[in-house]
């Protein structure tokens, strides 16, 4: 079996654990509550089992999506290496450099970059896009010297309103130290800080103020940063700019 398969293969014997000592306590709860013998403390295990499957349940669907984009990475260098065109985009619309750019892995874009073929700007752009949104941060780089702006805009968003969507902290600095402005705004009218704040990130918040970010300025729903606060870090963030 693989690697892959393993931990999908724990991954599911855990959950499945979980889930079944959650209704097994949830059942010996019922019976005590009717006897009135430690009811509570069985209800208290029941939901710590039931919070530990649902965890290990967002774990295992990160790491499958993980996988499945390293799997497509592996097939697109093997059609590359078989003689295939580096730059072609198959039916999702991924290209080599683009799965590369999400995946973090250097080595690849960098061979594309390098391969004598001028890279299409849109390749460029969507690349550049996935790395600010995963923090990939010395691809975003790579790619920044190859020639892509820091405010360049891509599929109705841009490469800072990406980076702090995702509370990529690493990323917006990087953004913002090569000149991209705290100020523009996605196609919604939403702001890097907007994002920020919907993202419930204070360091991001704090970067973006501190580069200029416009406090006062709304999206499409007539809506400022404020009106997204949903932690007092972040209200304690914003608190400055907005007195």
């Amino acid at each position: 079996m693989s690697g892959l398969g393993n931990a999908v293969s724990w991954d599911a014997w855990l959950l499945a654990l979980c889930v079944t000592a959650f209704v097994v306590d949830a059942a010996l709860a019922v019976a005590r509550a009717m006897s009135r013998r430690r009811a509570l403390m069985s209800t208290v295990w029941a939901m710590v089992y039931l919070v530990l499957g649902s965890c290990v349940w967002v774990v295992s669907g990160g790491s499958a999506s993980e996988e499945g984009e390293l799997s497509d990475l592996q097939r697109l260098e093997a059609a590359c290496a078989a003689g295939g065109d580096p730059l072609a985009v198959d039916e999702n619309g991924d290209s080599l450099l683009t799965v590369a750019a999400s995946v973090g892995r250097l080595r690849v874009v960098e061979k594309v970059l390098t391969c004598g073929t001028p890279v299409p700007a849109q390749q460029l752009h969507e690349a550049a896009r996935r790395a600010a949104e995963n923090g990939r941060d010395r691809v975003l780089e790579r790619l920044l010297v190859a020639g892509v702006a820091p405010d360049t805009a891509v599929d109705s968003t841009t490469l800072l309103c990406a980076a702090a969507q995702n509370a990529q902290k690493k990323t917006v600095a990087l953004l913002l130290q090569r000149g991209a402005s705290a100020r523009l705004a996605d196609a919604e009218g939403t702001t890097p800080l907007i994002h920020a704040v919907i993202a419930d990130s204070a360091p991001v918040v704090q970067q973006l103020l501190q580069a200029g970010a416009d406090v006062t300025a709304t999206d499409a729903a007539g809506r400022d940063a404020a009106s997204y606060v949903r932690s007092n870090k972040v209200e304690a963030a914003l608190a400055p700019a907005t007195e």
